[in-house]
């Protein structure tokens, strides 16, 4: 295993657990590119995301947040808990 793929995988791994709470089934994307943000992986307005994050991650999402790249964003929650 080359030097930093175990960060990457746990990284991939929380990625994936974040958009498990965040998109319907149906709209689980097969590829998330690294400047995808949560609005480039599913169709939900904003609020809808926030919400469903907040009630995940236990704390208010804003907008700005949302903005973020995916693996910035997972990296931003995952640091409150």
């Amino acid at each position: 295993m080359l030097e930093g793929d175990a960060e990457v995988q746990a990284r991939v791994k929380r990625v994936e657990k974040m958009l498990r709470h965040v998109c319907d089934e149906d709209e689980f994307p097969y590829f998330v590119s690294d400047a995808a943000t949560l609005f480039d992986v599913c169709t939900l307005t904003p609020e809808e995301i926030a919400e469903r994050l907040a009630r995940h991650y236990s704390r208010k999402i804003g907008l700005t947040e949302l903005r973020l790249p995916i693996w910035r964003l997972v990296d931003l929650l995952d640091a409150t808990l």
